[in-house]
């Protein structure tokens, strides 16, 4: 995902994360979902780990950051992580 930087910091990146695993789980019925994000963004890492994913792999010296190869790592959510209700009112698991 990718934000204006007056845009940055304020929660957008988890939020839209936790309704893409909500969506997911509760109306697609998708078992898994996982994503690939460069170890160095940890701004990121720490919104998608406040969404609900989880450190699953690295893939080493897959990725490319300000002109350095960097490891990418895989994070990856499950519907069992994700019990209960749908978070959007109103929409029933």
């Amino acid at each position: 995902m990718l934000l204006a930087p007056e845009a940055r910091g304020q929660g957008y990146t988890a939020d839209a994360a936790m309704l893409t695993l909500d969506w997911g789980f509760h109306l697609a019925a998708v078992r898994m979902v996982w994503l690939k994000v460069l170890e160095p963004n940890a701004h990121a890492i720490r919104a998608y780990e406040r969404a609900g994913f989880r450190p699953a792999g690295r893939l080493r010296q897959a990725g490319w950051w300000y002109g350095e190869s960097c490891d990418e790592l895989l994070m990856d959510a499950v519907r069992a992580d994700f019990p209960g209700p749908s978070r959007v009112p109103g929409r029933d698991a």
